[in-house]
């Protein structure tokens, strides 16, 4: 072969070694750069799947709950949970709901289980549900400790005020699998609630009386929704210094308290007996009594908002013949 020969085949050689050198390099960058796409998305999922279990979350009881992965299967035992569920966008992640839930987003065919007086552990359980929500309000402790034995991971929701609603979207939401952002969704609702109390606020505060039954007499006490929504409506209810969710009181400590208004929310209930006290009446200092009927204002969750807009409007209304 001659020189010249040789170099040119040297040179095809090079030009082919160099070519492959350049592929394989081409080849081993695609591979590192998929790799790292991976990594990135897998810790990304990592990320989203173990966000409840980094956050360290605690229900209203304090009991830490954490999941390895979003719940998509949930048992919501109470309206305000299906609700809350509901407002995160995630209805579809329901599999079954207690018996009083009326969310219009949730599937009719789903199984409705009982909660009170009692909760059956093992039909919950045959479920296979990742996330059991449960109102902590008459709860009783065998009943947790069952679920639990039973492998499930259970939240108690137990709101005060409502503050309370957009922690719970914000808990709730980040243990559940949903397109949605739970963080966005609760200070959507911080801010139209500071709203709304902002522009009711009052000074000073309106006193009312809130007839939650009649026989007994029942009202309210500090520590339940309803209570703060009546601050926020710039009234003062009259027994809040009661450490209690309701309290049973006499007619006699009602007119004793002087409430500029009654307001029942009892169905169908009228100011006769209150009349007959004389501490309702057309005399110009006699209370006003006015009705209520907003079932979602004892539901503590989004759509809360809505009777609380009314429930303002109304107190506004009865305000100046009040004072």
């Amino acid at each position: 072969m001659c020189p010249d020969s040789d170099s040119r085949h040297a040179g095809r050689t090079l030009r082919g070694a160099t070519a492959s050198v350049r592929a394989g390099a081409l080849i081993t960058l695609v591979a590192v750069l998929a790799g790292l796409a991976g990594v990135r998305e897998g810790r990304a999922s990592a990320e989203r799947e173990g966000a409840a279990s980094a956050l360290g979350l605690q229900d209203d009881r304090g009991r830490r709950v954490a999941r390895a992965a979003p719940a998509r299967r949930i048992v919501a035992l109470a309206p305000h949970l299906t609700d809350l569920v509901v407002g995160l966008d995630a209805a579809d992640r329901l599999i079954a709901v207690d018996r009083h839930s009326d969310a219009p987003q949730v599937d009719i065919a789903l199984p409705r289980l009982a909660s009170h007086p009692a909760i059956d552990p093992e039909r919950v359980a045959s479920l296979k549900p990742d996330l059991v929500l449960l109102w902590g309000e008459g709860l009783a402790a065998g009943t947790l400790a069952r679920l639990e034995a039973l492998g499930l991971t259970v939240f108690v929701s137990q709101p005060r005020t409502l503050d309370d609603v957009a922690s719970s979207l914000e808990r709730i939401g980040a243990l559940i699998d949903t397109a949605s952002d739970p963080k966005a969704i609760a200070a959507s609702f911080r801010t139209r609630l500071a709203a709304l109390t902002a522009s009711h606020a009052r000074t000073p505060e309106i006193p009312v009386f809130v007839q939650l039954w009649e026989v007994p007499l029942i009202t309210l006490g500090s520590r339940s929704v309803m209570a703060d929504a009546m601050h926020r409506c710039g009234v003062r209810n009259v027994f809040a210094a009661s450490d209690a969710g309701s309290q049973r009181v006499s007619p006699e400590a009602v007119i004793a308290a002087a409430p500029q208004l009654i307001l029942s929310t009892v169905q169908g209930s009228t100011d006769s007996r209150w009349r007959q006290l004389g501490l309702v009446g057309t005399h110009p200092r006699s209370a006003r009594f006015i009705r209520l009927e907003e079932p979602a204002l004892e539901r503590p969750s989004p759509p809360v908002l809505e009777s609380l807009a009314r429930l303002c409007a109304l107190i506004d209304a009865a305000a100046p013949r009040a004072r």
